[in-house]
């Protein structure tokens, strides 16, 4: 986050009335706030969840990786939404893209990570080079020609901020939050680890859950809370996207005047949600990179990619605990089967509607934005 962003949303933070020890602390609100009723069928209804695939999900641009992971000759495969694809760098240093499926037969040409000289079809050896021309089909002559000119599609890619994305108009799509992933040095970074998971739970149960400081006392009790205050954090809405900051513990001993501290990142956890299902949290010393994909109204695909200083790259040990504790505990054990629990008892018929408090402003913002866009989508068909 830039520095001078962190700064005045701390601030802002401390000089609120949820803040505690302040004045009428408890948190925002009051008698003058409505809380918001979200119907239970946007997290269940298959209609619903096609529709938000088509109209939020097919278009948005999409952080697939690290910049450092793609190395000039590598070829890394990337499943998204409607799309296998294959990364490659080519010798101008170029990030490119292409269809992970043979022109011939659609066979996948490769499943892991590789630097091949060519990328060979392993069903009937059709050949392609690195960026994606063929170069020999075996037997050519007996297709009649129809195998001219059928080299693998390429696919919009673009490189910012130290990460590589699907899609077109990444600039655009950021807007004014792409000098805050500037700011995080991702261009310095590199993939210590990723995981990738099916969980059954809405997508938006998920998001729900990153925007949410209410639940670290409780849900996190044995794990990150030790490090936060409770229900202490700030948020704004940055067009479609939302970013945030959470108080951490030091902030209670905090000067008086915040600027005096080297690192804000000592007092509080910026985080971000890319619209429609990106959440990125910057961490003290690394940065998660967490990616949604819905492929059902109650199943989400989850991939949360960590990234580290690469000059700080050989602290094994240090990176494992902290894989260990946001991975496994916190992501895994605590914030998804929290999701999965909801998404149980909605498909159960349990209740009707989800509440969400002033202490949950920001799923306000996040709900207006999906109603936003899908109206604009109905309008458009």
């Amino acid at each position: 986050m830039e520095r001078s962003v962190h700064l005045r949303l701390l601030e802002e933070l401390r000089a609120g009335p949820g803040w505690p020890g302040a004045a009428g602390a408890g948190g925002p609100g009051g008698d003058g706030f409505a809380a918001l009723a979200v119907p239970v069928e946007r997290y269940r209804d298959a209609d619903r969840a096609e529709r938000e695939r088509a109209a939020l999900f097919a278009e948005a641009p999409r952080a697939v990786a690290g910049s450092s992971s793609i190395a000039v000759g590598a070829c890394v495969p990337v499943d998204v939404p409607g799309a296998a694809i294959i990364l490659t760098r080519r010798d101008d240093g170029a990030i490119a893209a292409m269809t992970n499926a043979c022109r011939h037969r659609a066979t996948r040409l490769i499943d892991g990570a590789c630097s091949p000289k060519a990328l060979v079809c392993p069903y009937h050896g059709w050949t392609y080079d690195l960026r994606g021309r063929l170069i020999h089909a075996p037997h050519a002559a007996a297709f009649g020609g129809a195998c001219e000119r059928r080299d693998l599609r390429r696919v919009a890619v673009e490189e910012r901020h130290g990460l590589v994305w699907l899609g077109a108009g990444v600039d655009g799509y950021l807007g004014e939050l792409g000098a805050d992933l500037a700011a995080l040095g991702l261009d310095r970074a590199v993939a210590w680890r990723r995981s990738r998971t099916t969980r059954r739970c809405n997508w938006k149960l998920v998001i729900e859950a990153f925007l949410d400081g209410y639940h670290i006392r409780v849900l996190h009790r044995d794990s990150i809370y030790r490090f936060f205050l409770d229900a202490a954090s700030i948020g704004e809405p940055v067009g479609r996207h939302i970013r945030a900051v959470s108080a951490r513990r030091a902030m209670r001993a905090a000067p008086p005047r915040l600027d005096a501290v080297a690192d804000l990142r000592e007092l509080g956890t910026p985080s971000y949600v890319l619209f429609p299902g990106t959440v990125v949290i910057e961490h003290p010393d690394f940065v998660s990179l967490i990616a949604l994909t819905p492929t059902a109204a109650a199943v989400t695909e989850v991939d949360h990619l960590m990234l580290v200083p690469a000059d700080r790259a050989g602290d094994a040990d240090r990176w494992d605990r902290s894989w260990a504790l946001i991975e496994d505990g916190v992501l895994q054990r605590e914030d998804l089967w929290a999701c999965e629990q909801i998404q149980r008892s909605i498909d159960a018929g349990a209740g009707d509607e989800l509440l969400f408090g002033a202490l949950e402003q920001p799923v306000r913002w996040f709900h207006a934005a999906i109603e936003a866009e899908l109206a604009a989508a109905s309008a458009v068909g």
